[in-house]
């Protein structure tokens, strides 16, 4: 057994959006707390939502240089374009959360 059975995995794609709500949560619920404990978990949850992001754009750029090469069909530019709204959608969502742009709802 080594300590790199440990590692959870989450598919972006499929559990992303779940992922970037509960960090959003934790983010908005215990930014402002007062309990130094849970001001670190929200530090911890905007680390995870930002490096979570720049996982999406590395896939999102490979894509776009596969696509750019001809190797892409519709379906896939199709999904393609929906994984970068998504990945624009989260990335305003992180922006908002940590004061970087004012709240647009």
């Amino acid at each position: 057994m080594a300590l790199s059975d440990l590692d959870v995995v989450v598919n972006l794609y499929r559990d992303g959006d779940k992922l970037f709500d509960l960090l959003k949560a934790v983010i908005r619920e215990w930014r402002e707390s007062p309990w130094p404990h849970e001001k670190e978990r929200a530090r911890y949850a905007e680390e995870l939502f930002s490096q979570s992001l720049g996982i999406y754009e590395e896939y999102l750029n490979k894509a776009h240089e596969q696509v750019a090469g001809g190797f892409s069909t519709p379906a896939d530019r199709k999904i393609l374009k929906q994984m970068e709204e998504r990945h624009a959608y989260w990335q305003n969502k992180l922006k908002e959360l940590t004061g970087e742009q004012k709240a647009s709802c």
